[in-house]
């Protein structure tokens, strides 16, 4: 049993240089940081993608010892084979991360997943070292020879089992199988003659060894969960490969979910012990009666838990100083203008459409783009075609994925301008009458005529009056 306690040994120390390989393997491929997404190039101004990728390396899933124990019971000569095996399997998995919005649902982004056409890897390594003990107890001519020992064979070997395919991620249900299996191998060929030939003079024989090896792992995605600040997204995680999710948003210029997908391992696997024990003693024969000892994996199903990986999204964010303007009393035929500004608090482009439900308000600029950060200076204008109050409701259309449609209320008076002056009106006709211009010279009578210049500008500024006031009437 000495042997069988070294190779434990053994065992766990080829396990643990596994996992330490692991290990490293895991840390190089760590997020160095989070990954930022990327307007999609169908629809830039309302979606953002980012590539995500996951691995998992299963370095320890098992020590598996398998023992035969001594068989066939009650036989003449028997066997003990054990095995030690130590594995590890590795899955990576790739796709993209998308998050979309509409006007239809404003405080609500939509997430997507898609796998990537053979964005998925699934592999495995599997070993195993062995070893044999046999039994002999045989009686010739009334004389009972017993022996047990080790069956030792050199040299020793490495017995492995390597598979690897890809597969479109995700691998949703009913997941990926992949299989592998080995051909039968002779492992040991020894002599009995020469290991127990001191206990037992005169004996031959032979023990050997075939080991064949098959493994089927099915690696199946359960769900990828998404976490914000540590709790899940309102539409919970996606189970299927169209699947979708969303997500409440209440403005900003972003936002960082971390992403992880969640999966199943199933192992089906077989090793296959194939000895063949025989001895010969005094003409007598005797052999082993065994063609096969299959053992299967003790395991079925693990759970894989991949590290998380961090989405930073940009988002646009309109921001409006104020959204009521009051442009107070502009005379008919005037304008008036007021500056607006429009700012965009986001990371990602903010395209604005605005416009106006009264003609006495215009617009300065119909259409904007406003990079991340951005601000600008636009502007309405109030021109007032006739006299009395105007009010408008100024819509501003946006990308902004909380606040898609914001307004701004305008109002203005607008009133008549100072009367006219230098022009009359014939009561009696519809033609205007322009009063006569002064001038500083006398008559032959030597009266000044200037007098009676400023008499006639009386009359016409009477007359003016009177004409407006008939306008307005």
């Amino acid at each position: 049993m000495r042997r069988r306690t070294s190779l434990r040994t053994l065992g766990i120390s080829l396990l643990a240089t596994t996992a330490s390989l692991a290990a490293l393997l895991t840390a190089g491929t760590a997020e160095a940081g989070p990954k930022v997404a990327i307007p999609c190039d169908a629809d830039p101004l309302h979606c953002e993608s980012a590539g995500v990728a996951f691995e998992y390396i299963d370095a320890l899933p098992v020590e598996w010892n398998f023992d035969t124990g001594w068989v066939p019971q009650n036989s003449p000569l028997q066997v003990h084979i054990w095995a030690g095996v130590y594995a590890n399997t590795r899955a990576s998995l790739s796709g993209s991360y998308i998050t979309t919005w509409n006007q239809d649902t404003p405080g609500l982004l939509g997430l997507r997943t898609p796998g990537n056409p053979m964005g998925g890897v699934l592999s495995f390594h599997y070993g195993a070292e062995l070893g044999a003990q046999g039994a002999v107890h045989i009686t010739v001519l009334g004389q009972q020879f017993d022996w047990v020992g080790d069956l030792p064979y050199i040299p020793q070997f490495d017995f492995q089992l390597d598979a690897m395919d890809k597969f479109d991620a995700w691998a949703f249900p009913p997941g990926f199988a992949l299989t592998g299996q080995t051909q039968q191998q002779k492992l040991a060929s020894i002599s009995i003659g020469d290991i127990i030939g001191a206990s037992i003079p005169g004996i031959d024989g032979g023990f050997e060894l075939d080991v064949a090896m098959e493994l089927k792992a099915t690696y199946t995605t359960t769900q990828i969960v998404m976490t914000e600040a540590g709790s899940p997204v309102a539409g919970g995680p996606i189970v299927s490969q169209d699947g979708t999710s969303s997500m409440d948003y209440a403005g900003g210029a972003f936002t960082e979910v971390q992403i992880h997908p969640e999966g199943t391992v199933d192992y089906d696997g077989t090793i296959h012990l194939i000895p063949a024990f025989y001895v010969s003693l005094l003409g007598q024969d005797w052999q082993i009666p065994i063609a096969d000892i299959p053992i299967s994996f003790p395991i079925t199903q693990t759970t894989w838990v991949f590290d998380p990986v961090t989405v930073h999204t940009p988002l646009p964010d309109l921001q409006l100083p104020v959204t009521e303007i009051d442009f107070g009393e502009v005379e008919i035929g005037q304008k008036n203008l007021e500056p607006f500004d429009l700012t965009n608090a986001g990371e990602a482009k903010l395209a604005v459409a605005i416009s106006s439900d009264n003609d006495a308000f215009e617009v300065w600029d119909p259409s904007l783009e406003l990079a991340h950060g951005e601000t600008i200076q636009s502007a309405f204008r109030f021109v007032p075609n006739k006299a009395g109050d105007f009010t408008a409701t100024v819509l501003l259309t946006s990308n902004d994925p909380d606040k898609p449609l914001q307004e701004v209320i305008l109002h203005g008076k607008g009133v008549d301008g100072p009367p006219l002056v230098g022009e009359v009106e014939d009561p009696d006709s519809d033609e205007d009458i322009e009063a006569p211009a002064s001038c500083a010279c006398r008559t032959n009578n030597g009266t000044d005529t200037e007098s009676g210049g400023l008499l006639l500008f009386g009359v016409g500024v009477a007359l003016a009056a009177l004409r407006s006031r008939k306008r307005r009437g």
